[in-house]
């Protein structure tokens, strides 16, 4: 038997890419990185509320930090990049976070990269 579950409004939700960074080798024996994309999901990136900012006991964070969700059963890894289709904002993911076992939602903080 299945049970509707609670899903993200889609008004909120456009397309997100993960990408993998990687880094080449260039004339000269300098490197650069390069943004290999893995996989494209719908999601959305929120700021963090100022409940996020009590609660959260992992340590600093900067004004570039903000919430992704996503309801799409993606494997997303520390260290990965997004880059958000809409706009060409590029994140960093730092730290995947919990969620009860009633939302299927996936959670996670994410570092803005200025552009």
């Amino acid at each position: 038997m299945f049970f509707a579950t609670p899903k993200l409004p889609r008004a909120l939700l456009h397309i997100l890419t993960v990408c993998d960074r990687e880094f080449e080798r260039v004339p000269g024996g300098q490197q650069r990185p390069v943004d290999k994309n893995v996989r494209s999901f719908w999601g959305v990136v929120l700021p963090l509320a100022n409940l996020d900012w009590k609660l959260l006991p992992e340590g600093a964070y900067t004004q570039n930090t903000q919430k992704l969700y996503t309801d799409d059963p993606i494997e997303i890894k520390v260290g990965q990049i997004i880059r958000d289709t809409y706009d060409g904002q590029q994140y960093t993911v730092t730290q995947k976070l919990s969620h009860n076992s009633i939302h299927p939602m996936f959670r996670f903080l994410v570092e803005g990269v200025t552009k």
